[in-house]
């Protein structure tokens, strides 16, 4: 159970907290994760997704429209992507300034994270053919 006193201290810090406040602050931080395009997720329909789904599924010798597998590659094209970033700041390092594209380096690793969790999430539900 949380004292008096910090329940008090969290409020006030709960108030100085509020993120941005002007109509343009609001709007570019709404648009944050989409300017390295990380946050859209991977449509079937794309020929690499789809590729890989056909790779997948003739491995395991599984249904191309399962979910699991559309899951799978999804998150590998997530990676692939979370990388393509990672290697474009990398080049640019010698570039810029390095302050920032540490700043933007770091801020990868929560997409890398996810896209690992959902890529090891995925093979545990899928169910190969009994030989």
């Amino acid at each position: 159970m949380s004292s008096i006193r910090q329940i008090e201290a969290n409020r006030a810090n709960a108030k100085r907290s509020t993120g941005p406040t002007t109509a343009g602050g609001k709007a570019r931080s709404s648009r944050n994760a989409l300017r390295h395009g990380l946050a859209r997720s991977c449509k079937p329909d794309e020929p690499e997704v789809a590729t890989l789904m056909i790779a997948v599924s003739a491995g395991l010798g599984c249904d191309t429209g399962s979910d699991t597998v559309a899951a799978l590659a999804n998150a590998k094209c997530d990676l692939w992507r979370v990388r393509r970033v990672r290697q474009a700041l990398l080049a640019h390092l010698l570039d810029g300034p390095i302050d920032a594209i540490a700043r933007r380096l770091n801020g990868l690793e929560r997409y890398e994270r996810s896209a690992l969790a959902a890529q090891k999430r995925a093979p545990h539900s899928l169910k190969a053919p009994r030989v």
